[in-house]
C-alpha cells in the first residue's frame, strides 16, 4: 500500500540525446528510492520487429532489479485522422500493450480518451467519439480479464481562449464515461489542476472508481510534470481525498529527468522520491476537509 512508484520514462536519454538502456533506467530509479514502475508502453516500441524479445528482456531486468511493474500506460501518440494504416498499427500496438500488462502482472493500465481542445465544442459528439475510440480496447481488456483506468485530461489552461473546450476534463464527464464502459479511473493531479478541478472534491466524486494516480505538479498552465511540492497544487487536499476514498494503490509519480543536465538528474530523482515519501506521511495523518477547510487532528 502506498508504495513509491514512478514512470518508466523517468530517464530515457542522455543530455546528448543518446538512448539510455532500460537496465540503467531501473538502476537509476532504484537508487533514487523508488520501488515500482508504471511502464510507459509506446507504439513505436510495440511495433518494432523485435518487440517481443525487448519486452521479455524488460520483464527479466525488472525481476533482477527487484522492481515491480505496478501499472502500465497505454499508447497515446495518435496518428492523423485520415491515416488508416497508422490507426491499424496503433490498434495493434494498444492490444499488445494490454497483453504485456497482463503478462507483467500489472494492477491496471491508464488509457486516454482521445479528446482534444476545440472551439466547436459539442459535448454529446465529443463523448460519442471518445466512446467509439475506447470501446474496442475495453472489450479486448475485458476478454483478457484486465482492468483499464480512464485518465482525466487537461484543459488548455487558465489563460487560454475560453472558447477552447475539451471533453474529459470535467470530473463528471470522466465518471460518466468510465461508468458506461465499466472502467476504473486514473486521477492525474496535474491535469486536474490545469482544468480547475479541486483535488479533494474531485477524488471524493470519483470514489471507488479510483484505480491509480498520476502524481505531478504544475502552475495550472502548462502540463510541465514537476515533482511534488514544486508547483501550486494543494497536496494536503490530495492526501485528504485519497484518504476519503480509502485509496490503497501505489503513489505513482509521473515526472521525468530527461530535460535536465546529467549532473542534476540524480539529485532531482532523489528529491522526487523524498517528496513522495512526504506524501505518504501525509496519508497517515488523521485529517479531513470540512466546510472547505483542511483539518489535521
Amino acid at each position: 500500500m502506498w508504495n513509491l512508484c514512478v514512470t518508466s520514462k523517468i530517464i530515457q536519454q542522455r543530455q546528448d540525446g543518446t538512448a539510455i538502456p532500460f537496465g540503467e533506467t531501473l538502476d537509476f530509479l532504484k537508487r533514487a528510492g523508488f520501488e515500482e514502475i508504471d511502464m510507459s508502453l509506446e507504439a513505436t516500441l510495440l511495433l518494432a520487429d523485435n518487440w517481443q524479445a525487448e519486452m521479455e528482456n524488460r520483464l527479466r531486468l525488472c525481476e533482477q532489479a527487484g522492481i515491480r511493474i505496478r501499472y502500465a500506460h497505454l499508447p497515446y501518440h495518435y496518428p492523423q485522422a485520415e491515416d488508416t494504416a497508422g490507426w491499424e498499427d496503433f490498434s495493434l500496438a494498444t492490444r499488445r500493450a494490454i497483453d504485456f500488462a497482463v503478462r507483467a502482472g500489472a494492477d491496471c493500465a491508464a488509457i486516454h480518451p482521445h479528446t482534444f481542445p476545440t472551439r466547436d465544442y459539442d459535448p454529446e459528439k465529443e463523448r460519442a467519439r471518445a466512446l467509439q475510440f475506447l470501446s474496442p480496447y475495453q472489450e479486448y481488456a475485458v476478454q483478457r480479464g484486465f482492468p483499464l483506468a480512464l485518465e482525466n485530461m487537461r484543459s488548455a489552461g487558465h489563460h487560454a481562449d475560453p472558447a477552447l473546450r475539451r471533453f474529459g476534463t470535467a470530473v463528471e464527464d470522466v465518471i460518466s464515461l468510465a461508468d458506461e464502459l465499466s472502467m476504473g479511473i486514473c486521477w492525474d493531479t496535474g491535469h486536474g489542476h490545469i482544468s480547475g478541478n479541486p483535488q479533494y472534491e474531485s477524488l471524493v466524486k470519483i470514489g471507488h472508481r479510483l484505480r491509480m494516480v498520476h502524481l505531478n505538479d504544475n502552475f495550472a498552465e502548462d502540463d510541465v510534470h514537476l515533482a511534488l511540492f514544486l508547483g501550486k497544487i494543494d497536496w494536503e487536499s490530495v492526501a485528504c481525498g485519497l484518504q476519503a476514498v480509502n485509496y490503497r494503490g501505489s503513489l505513482n509519480t509521473e515526472v521525468h529527468c530527461n530535460t535536465l543536465p546529467d549532473a542534476l538528474r540524480t539529485s532531482y530523482a532523489a528529491y522526487m522520491a523524498e517528496a513522495v515519501k512526504k506524501m505518504k506521511t501525509m496519508l497517515t495523518k488523521d485529517s479531513s476537509i470540512q466546510g472547505g477547510n483542511l483539518y489535521v487532528r
